[in-house]
């Protein structure tokens, strides 16, 4: 159900992609809502439910077309095929940047305290490389010189962590 909710916006869009309607768009949205939680509580096993609840929109949308016979938009049964792939395709590369975000952030957490320091004021306090350096006591130079050796060293340990998770090659 949780991932239903993550994805309610993409679900959304593809409905609204193919009606142009926002009021159709909603009504099979909900009609997907209801199939869906109708399924759970029956105790389908549903391993990507993204997937099917596009489907079920798929196979929604095409009872749409058909009762409505809308010339709007073609109702062809391979577009949706190349619509739900690309949908697939992009869900594909959202896990790959949420692990990456992951990786990156135990990367962050095994900073010493004084890199971690250095990091915030860079970007989260959003100060200039002479601001932090007035703040740490060093030259700019020095500043920009260790900013540039933490980024190298983020992104060697969270490239060896997807490497060691087997999500990158």
């Amino acid at each position: 159900m949780a991932e239903f909710v993550a994805t309610r916006h993409a679900l959304f869009a593809f409905l609204y992609g193919f009606t142009r309607n926002p009021h159709d768009a909603e009504d099979l949205f909900q009609e997907v809502w209801v199939r869906f939680s109708r399924a759970l509580a029956e105790g389908t096993e549903i391993q990507d439910q993204a997937k099917w609840c596009r489907g079920t929109a798929r196979n929604l949308l095409l009872h749409h077309w058909r009762d409505r016979r809308q010339d709007a938009v073609p109702a062809d049964p391979a577009l949706l095929d190349l619509v739900e792939q690309a949908f697939e395709e992009q869900t594909a590369n959202q896990d790959r940047w949420r692990a990456r975000q992951e990786a990156l952030t135990q990367c962050l957490e095994e900073l010493p305290d004084r890199s971690r320091q250095l990091l915030r004021l860079k970007y989260e306090e959003a100060l200039s490389a002479e601001q932090v350096a007035d703040r740490l006591r060093q030259t700019a130079a020095a500043v920009l010189m260790a900013l540039s050796r933490l980024r190298k060293a983020l992104r060697e340990c969270a490239q060896k962590k997807l490497k060691t998770e087997g999500l990158e090659p």
